[in-house]
């Protein structure tokens, strides 16, 4: 019992203490309030976890702290804005990306035989291939009014922009394409140098891959307007799942881009690292800035979580799943049903994570590269790719709660930062590498916010005191920074974390 006790020690101090402070909670306010505060509190941590869990994956087995992390959710939330309410500016830009990663992939399973034949410095050539594939890409897209295909609203800057006049002619938007396949060429030797990217028996699926991705860039050209109509006819609850998917997955390549290309090189050098998320975040949040404009936008709640009517809210869950009510009916008072669709995203991602560990391969290659990175790489194990997968990892997850957080707190600049300092603050409190010390950490840290706004709010009445004390709502923000002060005092390592 004693050692079960040791053992589960954290975590069993940890719910005492949210024990007593729900206790004295639920004594003060009435049951329907309490109720509200607690599925706030979750409603934030399920959103802080959808990021601390990253941060965790990819320093307990890369040792790196991205603090780009934030920009990834709040790409996320952009692009899973464009494909919900804007899908022409990615039916206008997924061209690029496929024509360019394609020709880069196909040339580049061909590389070896072009370095075997350069007689020169390969250096001097990769310097001058590297020129030409930026002047390339510089070029193609030169003049390119990306501006025009954000503007599809009368909130934008300067109002909204119509589609025939947004997008360009399909003559040089091929002549584009075809700069981009060259750049992608330049670039595929590049990369391809000194060993074939994908190993030999994956090489003919590459193939085709590459090649179907160049021909999908041209395929899209002529159905661009009727894509666009396609995807705003379907109903706003399929455009949300597009959303979340393509959300997820462009976060999962940028995050998979950054580490191959930034990150890889500088593992020898964690100062570097640090300085080099820090800077992603302010070049990211000038290009987000530059292709969407400094306006916020404001996404939908899709239907099956807005009906309004005479049966709302729904009286239970049950209830809420045939009227698809905006509201639930929790202990006489309403609760947004979105906001528990979102907790229960973050349940569902809990659980696909902690499976993914405990009960795959690659869950235990993570674990054991946890452990020792060494020992894993001499089993014969290509770290470099599992790195890449991780990193990859946790920039979907991120990206995908920057996505459902879209309808609940808007789309604008600010809430990659806002959300990537309370998901450090989680990642601090429950143990840096420990992805259960995340999701502990996270949840405190949402309940500590939405009791500290309440706190805020109705103020704290002592039984000695005529009038409640108020606070200002300063103090519910710093809340978060006192429980990580608090825990650090009494376990430097964290609720979870391994002392070295």
């Amino acid at each position: 019992m004693l050692a079960l006790f040791n053992r589960n020690r954290p975590l069993l101090i940890t719910a005492l203490i949210v024990f007593a402070v729900l206790a004295v909670t639920a004594f003060r306010y009435e049951p329907r309030v309490f109720a509200s505060m607690i599925l706030s509190g979750l409603t934030l941590g399920a959103l802080y976890f959808m990021i601390s869990s990253g941060l965790s994956l990819i320093f307990g087995l890369m040792d790196v702290l991205n603090f780009a992390h934030g920009l990834l959710f709040m790409f996320g939330a952009y692009i899973g804005y464009t494909m919900y309410d804007n899908p022409r500016m990615l039916l206008n830009t997924i061209p690029f990306v496929f024509a360019l990663s394609g020709s880069a992939l196909v040339v580049s399973l061909f590389a070896n035989t072009f370095w075997s034949r350069v007689k020169i410095s390969e250096r001097a050539v990769v310097y001058g291939l590297s020129v030409v594939a930026v002047a390339l890409t510089i070029y193609a897209l030169w003049d390119f009014n990306i501006l025009a295909l954000a503007a599809n609203s009368s909130t934008s800057t300067g109002g909204a922009v119509m589609t025939e006049q947004a997008q360009e002619a399909a003559s040089p938007f091929t002549i584009r394409l075809g700069l981009l396949i060259a750049s992608g060429a330049v670039t595929g030797l590049i990369i391809g140098r000194g060993r074939s990217l994908i190993q030999s028996r994956n090489q003919w699926l590459n193939r085709v891959i590459g090649i179907a991705l160049v021909a999908a860039a041209f395929l899209i050209i002529p159905f661009r307007s009727a894509g666009e109509k396609f995807f705003l006819e379907l109903p706003s609850n399929w455009r949300f799942v597009l959303a979340l998917i393509a959300g997820a997955a462009a976060g999962a390549g940028v995050g998979a881009m950054i580490e191959w290309g930034l990150i890889r090189p500088l593992y020898a050098r964690p100062i570097y690292q640090v300085l080099v998320t820090l800077g992603l975040v302010y070049v990211g949040t000038e290009l987000i800035r530059g292709v969407w404009g400094s306006a916020g936008y404001y996404m939908d709640v899709p239907d099956f979580f807005n009906t309004r009517g005479k049966n709302c809210p729904s009286p239970n869950l049950i209830a809420f799943l045939q009227d698809n009510c905006a509201s639930i009916d929790v202990l006489g008072r309403p609760f947004p049903s979105y906001r528990i669709f979102i907790i229960g995203l973050g349940v569902a991602m809990f659980v696909g994570v902690a499976l993914l560990l405990r009960y795959t391969r690659l869950g235990m290659i993570i674990r054991a590269g946890v452990q020792d990175g060494e020992m894993v790489q001499a089993l014969g194990i290509n770290v470099r790719q599992v790195f890449t997968m991780v990193f990859a990892l946790g920039a979907g997850l991120s990206a995908l709660g920057g996505v459902a957080a879209a309808p609940f707190i808007g789309v604008n600049l600010g809430i990659g930062q806002e959300f990537l300092l309370q998901a450090f603050i989680s990642v601090v409190i429950g143990g840096m590498g420990s992805f259960t010390g995340a999701t502990i950490g996270a949840l405190l840290v949402g309940l500590a916010r939405a009791f500290g706004d309440q706190w805020v709010v109705s103020g704290i009445q002592l039984p000695w005191m005529a009038e409640a004390i108020k606070f200002s709502p300063a103090v519910a923000r710093a809340s978060t920074v006192l429980i990580m002060a608090v825990v650090l005092l009494l376990r430097p390592a964290g609720l979870f974390g391994k002392k070295d």
